[in-house]
């Protein structure tokens, strides 16, 4: 099998490269920099110019698959996001639709998120595909308007779209903030009602966009990729507490200094003009009453369910950390 996959360099897209060459494909990645190559350095994989995919396309043999992990999760505005989630997509996918891919082209797999279909309307009931989606974030609504660009193809092209839940795992950085607020002997956590949010472990997050790619299904299809048990913000944190083995203190982060702390991470990110991990649009994402997503289409179409236990996967996590000097 022969996959091109952008993003590589990604946290994610980093760990499908990963799996894809375990399991004996070949795996050709489109880089924008070829001096940023971190999280592919010692891995055995064909790099090219973004601007030599449709070269690369038709060589012999052509793409049997094309997997786009590539985007930004962070923006200044929203014109920053459609430009890199929604014309980067379209980009990519005209370039496809006018090759003569021929029949040994399987599937065309978006990487989106779970952003793009919003919060639970109701506390701790899952979001299912087949939901009206309603994002509350610039980065949820340029994802949603990448989806429908792929749909726009689907006629054309085998196409499937994943939402993957939270990620955290190995090379991951959003994340690891709470890891070491947990080495300083505290466990935040936003105050009030507990909140739940669906997590997925970037290993089996990996599996099940292989299994998107390479599945029997229809095209134009969606899937949610999660952890079948969605946990609570302060579950999550004394659980990364435990697994560090560290004695940590609750601290409930009241609603109105979480708000305060989003807009001066907003003003910092206008500053600088680099958006900041707490800003306003991440704020109007935390405050909901849920992050919950449904993975039943997934299991029953994908035959694929998240494997690692949320302590085993937390552990692996800190292992990595620890290893590479991030903890």
């Amino acid at each position: 099998m022969k996959a091109l996959v952008t993003g590589g360099t990604g946290f994610v897209g980093s760990h499908v490269v990963e799996l894809l060459l375990e399991e004996g494909w070949e795996v050709v990645c489109p880089v924008r920099d070829a001096r940023n190559l971190r999280n592919l350095s010692g891995v055995k994989v064909r790099i090219i110019p973004f601007e030599r995919i449709e070269q690369e396309a038709r060589r012999t043999p052509g793409f049997n698959f094309v997997i786009h992990a590539a985007g930004a999760t962070r923006g200044l505005n929203y014109e920053q996001y459609r430009q890199a989630n929604v014309e980067g997509t379209r980009s990519l996918l005209e370039i496809l639709a006018r090759l003569p891919l021929g029949s040994t082209f399987r599937r065309f797999v978006l990487v989106g998120s779970q952003a793009a279909a919003g919060p639970c309307a109701e506390p701790g009931v899952p979001v299912a595909e087949s939901d009206n989606p309603r994002p509350v974030s610039l980065y949820g609504k340029s994802k949603l308007e990448a989806e429908r660009v792929v749909l726009s193809f689907a006629c054309r092209l085998p196409v499937t779209i994943v939402r993957p839940s939270t990620v955290f795992g190995p090379k991951d950085r959003d994340v690891l903030g709470v890891f070491r607020c947990a080495q300083h002997g505290f466990s935040p956590y936003l105050g009030g009602p507990d909140r739940l949010f669906s997590v997925i472990y970037v290993e089996d997050l990996a599996r099940g966009i292989r299994e998107a790619a390479t599945a029997a299904v229809q095209s134009g299809e969606t899937y949610f990729l999660a952890n079948k048990t969605p946990v609570s913000w302060r579950e999550f944190t004394g659980e990364v507490a435990r697994v560090m083995g560290c004695r940590t203190m609750n601290v409930p982060i009241p609603l109105a200094v979480m708000r305060l702390a989003s807009l001066a991470g907003e003003v910092a990110g206008r500053v600088a003009r680099s958006p900041q991990l707490l800003r306003r649009e991440k704020f109007d994402e935390m405050k909901q009453s849920g992050w919950v997503c449904s993975t039943e289409k997934a299991k029953r179409e994908l035959n694929w369910e998240a494997q690692t236990p949320l302590h085993e996967a937390l552990r692996k996590t800190v292992g990595w950390y620890r290893a590479t000097g991030w903890l």
